[in-house]
């Protein structure tokens, strides 16, 4: 399980896509609840997707990204 928080630039998500981790590339924040994340997927596509609080409990941060 990861908090939104965790999520950062560079970091590295399992679970956010059903078959191989994803690298954040940027986050936006809307509120304290939701969160726009911009990522890459394993193949160099990129992808943007609004995360409420319900995904944390999906989704594991391989490596910490940076600030």
């Amino acid at each position: 399980m990861a908090r939104l928080e965790e999520l950062k630039r560079g970091a590295l998500v399992n679970r956010f896509l059903p078959n191989a981790p994803v690298t954040v590339v940027d986050i936006k924040w809307h509120g304290s609840s939701v969160a726009e994340l911009t990522y890459k997927d394993a193949a160099g596509r990129l992808g943007n997707e609004l995360l409420y609080r319900d995904r944390e409990s999906s989704l594991e941060v391989v490596s910490p990204g940076r600030l």
